[in-house]
């Protein structure tokens, strides 16, 4: 009886494996490109976008009343502020949102050395380091023209794309369709905005 059952049991499990393979799983990019255009995703951008430039408000200010403070306002910031929320929606899932994050750390390590006070250093000397750094940097521009039209433009997309540098193919275009897809909605976010913000501003004139 037990040798009678052992087949049917296998061939059972054959077959709950084929139907195990046969169910396509979704992609990453096309569940990233629902995610990017849902509407959760959006008020959650909106959320973190105002935040930011909330606490970018409090920083200019601060930075008039405090001379000693360099001023951390202007497009640039508003740019930056952007940018960095679209990365906190991501939530570092993807290449390009990890290095705009690491970037907002650079920068904000960058602006606290600033604060310090500064001790006169002697001018940098040329050595040895930096004339080989100048001639690995032509020799990789002479390679990059040698390169072919398809290859070239592969390198230049992955330098478009935040954190895609030395990234293979398939990596490149995977994070490219997540970016784009990101980048609509946060202009549909950021028109949303400016358009609540001025019929707010035209209903308080009346």
């Amino acid at each position: 009886m037990e040798s009678m059952n052992q087949p049917t049991s296998i061939g059972y499990d054959q077959s709950r494996r084929k139907r195990k393979k046969k169910q396509p799983s979704p992609a990453p990019s096309q569940s990233s490109v629902q995610l990017w255009r849902s509407e959760k995703q959006q008020q959650i951008y909106s959320t973190n976008i105002i935040q930011s430039l909330r606490e970018l408000r409090i920083s200019a200010a601060a930075a008039d009343q405090s001379p000693s403070l360099p001023p951390r306002g202007g497009g640039i910031a508003v740019r930056d502020a952007a940018y960095r929320s679209l990365a906190v929606t991501a939530r570092g899932r993807t290449l390009w949102s990890r290095a705009i994050l690491s970037k907002a750390v650079k920068v904000k390590l960058k602006f606290r050395k600033q604060n310090r006070p500064r001790y006169s250093n002697p001018p940098p000397t040329i050595t040895g380091n930096n004339r080989l750094r100048k001639k690995r940097a032509t020799v990789l521009r002479l390679k990059a023209k040698g390169l072919p039209a398809v290859q070239r433009k592969v390198k230049l997309l992955s330098r478009l794309i935040p954190g895609c540098r030395k990234q293979p193919l398939p990596v490149v275009l995977e994070e490219t369709t997540d970016y784009i897809v990101a980048m609509e909605m946060q202009i549909r976010a950021l028109n949303a905005i400016i358009s609540a913000v001025g019929s707010g501003s035209s209903g308080g004139d009346r």
